[in-house]
């Protein structure tokens, strides 16, 4: 059985950050649970936790995820916005220069206005008009390759959205090994190495390493830390969101989702297209097309209040979220009704960015280590919700963890 020095179990925004800041010096394999998919296809790797057999039971929030090297970074919009800098602060972790190196590897810039579609100059204007200051979006993009198609969800057939993928093949330039379809189950420890065991194609395996950096994502981290003799506690998050919008006397082209928001104390809304819009109304006998049709998001900052058991994920609102969900719908839809919007339908509570399952101060410190001394790091560890698009702070966290390595060594 090959010994390493560093198992990273997960591919995502934080184990590849982490990935390519050690892997130099150390010998670093990577596993992950999905596919190693290329970027034009990485809609292929989409996880829905509501897909469990207890989901009904146990949880009413439709939870987005996804599978495969890279993580759900393959189908995220690309938004780089910074994000819990200052919870982070109070947990002894300051990761403003790895936020700063974060935005220089993957050229985090504000879309540039020729980029900007008419829906969300619309969104500017109107919003402007009732007395908001929309910010314009900062997007892990490469604008010169960009179509705005609005698919960036999907993935990207045009190469132009940065993804983590960037981190993963430089960590195995430096010598890094990845193992795809690789589902770990548990970690050990015997005397002064880990045993993580999973399963490749139906059977049992068992990788040996000095450390380990549990990097699985909050739905899975917090089922090997329970199978591993942690028990992690009922603090899930998912940054709840709505969309909201209707058919308008416009015609509109294609253009890159969320490309402006409006942030506020505990939510922020943001211009974004939904299929289900065209649904919803056809199903008031309204017809529509995704020409005419306009959307906003409302995504909230929810209460860290789920859990992740083996075989269900628990997800609701609380009085709390309705009301944040309500107040943000309010002003959405004066905006939507003054951008000409006269029936407005609502999208059911979806949550994209899970996190908190094995939060820092309880189930990890803030060296990112458990008690039994394997590290964690990823979204499962931020102490709440965002209600903001993280990945540009998992990022830094992964590199802020490689350099505690690096600087102990």
């Amino acid at each position: 059985m090959n010994k390493y020095d560093y198992i990273i179990i997960g591919s995502g925004a934080s184990g590849a950050a982490v990935a390519e800041k050690i892997s130099s010096d150390y010998e670093v394999l990577i596993l992950e649970k999905g596919e190693n998919l290329p970027l034009n296809e990485a809609h292929k790797g989409y996880v829905r936790a509501s897909s469990c057999k207890d989901f009904e039971e146990h949880g009413k929030i439709d939870i987005l995820s996804g599978m495969g090297v890279g993580g759900t970074t393959l189908l995220a919009i690309a938004n780089g916005v910074r994000t819990q800098e200052k919870e982070l602060r109070n947990l002894g972790i300051d990761i403003e220069k790895e936020l700063d190196e974060v935005e220089r590897d993957f050229g985090v810039l504000p879309i540039p206005k020729n980029m900007l579609g008419e829906r969300t100059n619309l969104f500017i204007e109107k919003s402007k008009e009732l007395g908001y200051e929309p910010k314009i979006m900062p997007k892990m993009i490469d604008f010169n390759k960009c179509k705005k198609c609005g698919k960036c969800n999907m993935g990207c057939q045009f190469q132009a959205k940065k993804t983590s993928l960037y981190y993963i093949e430089k960590a195995i330039s430096k010598g890094a090994k990845l193992k795809p379809n690789f589902e770990v189950l548990k970690i050990n420890k015997k005397d002064e190495y880990f045993t993580v065991q999973g399963i490749e194609k139906g059977n049992l395996i068992n990788f040996s390493a000095k450390n380990v950096i549990l990097s699985a994502g909050a739905l899975d981290t917090p089922k090997v830390l329970n199978n591993s003799g942690i028990i992690t506690p009922k603090k899930l998050f998912v940054d709840i969101f709505v969309t909201i919008g209707g058919r308008c006397n416009h015609s509109f082209k294609d253009e890159i989702n969320m490309a402006a928001y409006i942030p506020f104390n505990d939510f922020l809304i943001s211009p974004y297209y939904s299929e289900r819009i065209i649904k919803m109304l056809g199903e008031r006998k309204i017809e529509s097309k995704r020409e005419n049709i306009i959307g906003i998001m409302i995504k909230i900052k929810d209460d860290s209040c789920g859990y992740v058991g083996k075989d269900f994920t628990e997800k609701y609102c609380t009085g709390k979220d309705v009301q944040k969900i309500s107040n943000g719908v309010s002003i959405a839809s004066r905006i939507l009704k003054e951008s000409g919007v006269d029936t407005i339908v609502s999208t059911e509570a979806i949550g994209a960015h899970p996190g908190g399952t094995a939060p820092l101060g309880i189930t990890v410190d803030n060296q990112f280590k458990t008690k039994m001394g394997f590290y964690v790091c990823d979204a499962s560890i931020l102490p709440e919700s965002p209600g903001a698009p993280p990945i540009l702070t998992l990022m830094a966290l992964g590199k802020r963890l490689g350099e505690n390595i690096l600087d102990s060594s």
